[in-house]
């Protein structure tokens, strides 16, 4: 017995590939048409990406999987993420699923319900029965999530969940590629998981009134900020850095690694950006129904007008969370020369104090969103 989903998707190497960025693929399967080539012909969807991966430009696809993934990414709160210098995990990111026990998946309870609930579908969670189960989902043309037992993920050094597409007697199908962001070239991803290899699956049910809405996904953002201040996330950086020109050349290496590592959470905020900005204005393109520009129902609460000047103030404080990270990624590559410790250091200081201050700021235009949604109410 052999039956494979027509559709593959390409990642680019900059990807984590968690449980939301599968979610993500999956759920644009099923609410597109794609060819054999994996390009998605979509008309409800105006499919865009970050602008900076070249995949995003060649494969219709991708961008339309990118604009899916900003959203889920940014309303479970995952975007909104900020992680101590200590690496002990925040209460948020233990919620999320952003832990090394769960290999950094974000595929936590939590999550998973959240998505499935704000994308309107039912769906199963299954531990056993596997063939059988897969079997049924992928001739009923539907995609499974499958989660990878952890010690086989990082023994084969694989990602903890994967997305399967077909089955082939006692071997499975799964359509991700990588695409190298910078060259083009495709590569076959690591092999699909055998049965052996799997814990769980989360199968697609039937399409279902949407559980959750803008305003809870909203208040996970909240939830996640209000974390990250209680638990002085960025405060923890400033401490050490504070005094790092006086730190000994392991000590800075040490430090530099944390402030790397911190960086990457910062960079999230470039999806959280993309959303917001682009949907600001949106109410005034043109009506849905004459043909012009439709759009998916996911999207269509954003479009508010009484939101516009919210969304663009969240796009441009986003912004600066961004380009202050990337300041944050060159202190780890120049911590090589000694003389330049105390300039670097302070540099890497104000930057992060203008994203705390950028966090802050997030928090009160969030609670200026809830609070107009909640009077529509």
């Amino acid at each position: 017995m052999k039956k494979q989903l027509d559709f593959n998707t390409r990642y680019n190497r900059l990807e984590a590939l968690s449980f939301i960025q599968r979610f993500a693929t999956a759920y644009m399967y099923l609410e597109t048409a794609i060819d054999a080539v994996g390009d998605a012909r979509l008309p409800d969807i105006y499919g865009y990406c970050c602008g900076e991966n070249p995949d995003c430009k060649k494969d219709e696809a991708a961008g339309i999987r990118c604009k899916f993934f900003f959203l889920f990414n940014t309303m479970c709160g995952n975007s909104s993420l900020r992680c101590r210098f200590d690496g002990e995990p925040t209460e948020m990111q233990k919620l999320i699923g952003d832990t090394a026990e769960e290999v950094k998946s974000c595929g936590s309870d939590f999550t998973i319900d959240f998505l499935f609930g704000y994308a309107g579908y039912a769906y199963r969670k299954m531990t056993d029965n596997f063939k059988a189960e897969i079997i049924a989902s992928i001739d009923a043309g539907k995609p499974l999530i499958a989660k990878i037992k952890a010690e086989n993920a990082m023994q084969n050094g694989t990602t903890l969940f994967r997305l399967i597409t077909g089955y082939d007697g006692d071997s499975l199908h799964c359509p991700e590629y990588w695409i190298s962001p910078y060259f083009g070239e495709e590569q076959k991803l690591e092999q699909p998981p055998a049965y052996s290899e799997l814990e769980s699956l989360y199968i697609f049910g039937d399409k279902i009134t949407p559980r959750y809405t803008l305003r809870d996904g909203l208040e996970n953002m909240r939830r996640v900020m209000e974390c990250n201040l209680s638990e002085n996330a960025w405060d923890s950086y400033l401490d050490k850095l504070d005094k790092f020109h006086k730190a000994s050349p392991k000590e800075r290496k040490s430090i530099s690694k944390r402030v790397n590592v911190s960086n990457l959470y910062a960079y999230n905020s470039c999806g959280t950006n993309m959303l917001f900005s682009r949907c600001a204005g949106q109410h005034l393109q043109a009506d849905p129904q004459n043909g012009k520009m439709r759009r998916h129902d996911l999207f269509i609460e954003l479009y508010d007008p009484a939101l516009d000047a919210l969304w663009g103030e969240i796009g441009s404080l986003c912004c600066v969370i961004v380009d202050n990270g990337h300041t944050m990624g060159g202190f780890y590559r120049g911590t090589k020369w000694p003389w330049q410790m105390r300039g670097i250091s302070k540099e890497v200081c104000e930057a992060i104090a203008k994203i705390k201050q950028a966090d802050i700021e997030l928090l009160d235009l969030t609670n200026q969103a809830i609070e107009i949604l909640s009077q529509k109410q």
